[in-house]
């Protein structure tokens, strides 16, 4: 661990004086140039922003933010940039990491910074957070969809290296080494994580210890188990992590996405297989297979890297169909360029897979004969779940929706409905704002094992399907696994829907128009029924979409880690 002195850039005078209490050095924009608290000196600034996508490290402007990084590195002892998403002086933060490896951290003042490619990258790649207001700090942390540790308030932070994986050892002999990619992964407290999180964790014990799998992710990852590589996502910043600076080409590269109707420089994650080609060139790993599984989507392209580095067979996963999603509104040329990036992307895999056979029919093939394999999600067989009980004939029926309501599906027609009945209607996760007159208990945010344990002691859990027919929304699994009905609402055509196919046979499962008359009509005639019979749920496990996974490697590998492109 390395002490470093947090530089904080504002002109917030709450942020000021939290810095100024921690005795952090402070630097302040005034219109001759940028001053630290206490120093004599103003640097004059080259720009009244720092943008690394438009130009500030072409020949033109570099030399002037250049000067600054060498005046804080005279003034200051090893500085560590704080700086909030969005300040005229993020990109200047991410390039002293990049080039310099200074850490850096973000001051947050805001409870739902605007996603932007930079905004994402200093929050996932940075030391942690300062928030100086606990009401925004409680905002924050509901919504953003990473670990951000806070920092420490002393006056000098300690930090620790980004040092290569920590090793538990390599793959038997005629084993299988994967590399699993994802930018949010382990303690990420979004749903999309427990696919990758579950292949990591389970792929070597499914597998009789064949497949060691490593993986790469973004996120911070406290006490990280073995064999994970933490690869810090520096947006645009990442094209100078080889030589330290903005070479011709890559300023060539940046203009040219710029200029498209779909730029990657807009999208988060656009430059990080950028990141992880440098990680990996400074490491001796060798991998069989690479696994690179979105959304985000645009380090996919690391399956080119894979296969020149390594050899690897690559297998590009979609959590989320990209370019042709019913879900993205796009103009015609925005589609076209998008279609275009998937396309490059897929060329270099030698199989895409996709959660369900809708997203199957949405992928963008990279050559006329691209392979396309469905390996489902599927409900976390290792926490325990309570025996599904036999439910009372007498009383009110119990809805539940376990997770988040969306803008796109509200509850309302629902909970319209229910008012008219005794049947309740229970919310796990973020409140219902409005109940219509329905019973509506809210049951707030809860812990997995919290989750399945409530589920037990319901009837039927609540699941919707938009015009697109796109989803298999996680919680029917979990629904399945605590032997509930389920009540699929659906707007478009039931039957050509993914849910549809993947809950074909499942006794208990309702399927009703989303309108309230239909509606109505259902709870007219509902009788919850016990599903105690463990077989209607067994495969629609992670475990057991997994093994499919398994086969798959070992299909593309028959020899057994001997890769047969080599």
């Amino acid at each position: 661990m390395t002490l470093h002195t947090p530089v904080v850039l504002t002109n917030d005078p709450h942020a000021t004086a939290e810095a100024h209490a921690r005795r952090w050095k402070v630097v302040a924009r005034r219109d001759d140039g940028l001053h630290v608290t206490g120093c004599e000196v103003t640097m004059p600034s080259p720009q009244q922003v720092c943008d690394i996508v438009h130009g500030s490290f072409s020949a033109e402007h570099a030399q002037g933010w250049e000067a600054i990084l060498d005046w804080l590195a005279d003034h200051i002892h090893r500085p560590m940039l704080v700086v909030a998403p969005l300040d005229p002086l993020t990109d200047l933060a991410l390039w002293a990491r990049a080039t310099r490896g200074w850490p850096l951290a973000a001051l947050v003042t805001s409870p739902a910074p605007a996603a932007t490619p930079s905004t994402v990258a200093l929050l996932t790649g940075g030391e942690g957070v300062i928030i100086p207001d606990e009401n925004v700090a409680s905002a924050f942390r509901s919504r953003w969809p990473a670990p951000c540790p806070d920092l420490p308030t002393t006056p000098l932070v300690r930090v620790s290296r980004h040092r290569p994986t920590t090793r538990s050892g390599g793959p038997p002999a005629n084993g299988i080494k994967v590399l699993l990619v994802g930018y949010y992964a382990g303690p990420c407290p979004t749903v999309g994580v427990q696919r990758i999180n579950y292949w990591f964790e389970q792929l070597s014990a499914l597998s009789d210890g064949r497949i060691v799998p490593d993986l790469a992710v973004a996120t911070p990852w406290p006490d990280a188990p073995a064999n994970v590589h933490r690869v810090p996502d520096l947006a645009a910043a990442s094209l100078a992590l080889r030589t330290g600076r903005m070479e011709p080409e890559d300023a060539r590269v940046l203009a040219e996405h710029e200029q498209a109707a779909y730029p990657i420089t807009k999208q988060v994650a656009g430059f990080w297989n950028r990141a992880l080609e440098h990680h990996f060139d400074g490491t001796d790993d060798h991998y069989d297979v690479v696994i690179c599984s979105g959304n985000p989507f645009p380090y996919l392209a690391f399956a080119q890297y894979a296969r020149a580095r390594w050899g690897a067979m690559t297998i590009n996963d979609y959590r989320d169909p990209f370019a042709r999603s019913p879900r993205m509104q796009y103009t015609d040329a925005a589609r076209r360029d998008a279609e275009e990036l998937e396309a490059e992307w897929n060329a270099h895999a030698d199989v895409v897979t996709v959660v369900n056979d809708v997203c199957a029919h949405l992928v963008v093939k990279g050559v006329e004969d691209q392979r396309i394999e469905v390996i489902p999600n599927g409900f976390d067989d290792r926490t325990p779940i309570p025996a599904p009980r036999e439910r009372p004939a007498d009383g009110p029926s119990r809805f539940v929706n376990a997770g988040q309501l969306f803008a796109i599906t509200p509850p309302d027609e629902l909970l319209q409905a229910l008012s008219a009945t005794e049947s309740e209607f229970h919310q796990i996760g973020a409140p219902v704002a409005k109940n219509f007159g329905a019973t509506v208990i809210n049951h707030g945010r809860m812990q997995r094992e919290e989750v399945l344990a409530e589920l037990t002691r319901m009837d039927c859990g609540v699941a919707y399907v938009t015009m697109s027919g796109l989803e298999t929304p996680t919680k029917v699994f979990d629904y399945l696994a605590a032997g509930l009905d389920i009540l699929v609402l659906h707007r478009g055509a039931a039957e050509t829907s993914a849910l549809a196919s993947m809950l074909d046979g499942v006794t208990g499962v309702h399927w009703v128009l989303d309108e309230k008359g239909a509606i109505s009509d259902f709870l007219a005639g509902y009788a919850p029924t016990s599903h105690i019979d463990r077989e209607r749920s067994s495969r629609f496990s992670r475990r057991h979409s997994t093994l499919e996974l398994i086969e798959l490697i070992d299909e593309l590998l028959p020899r057994g880690g001997c890769n047969p492109n080599l």
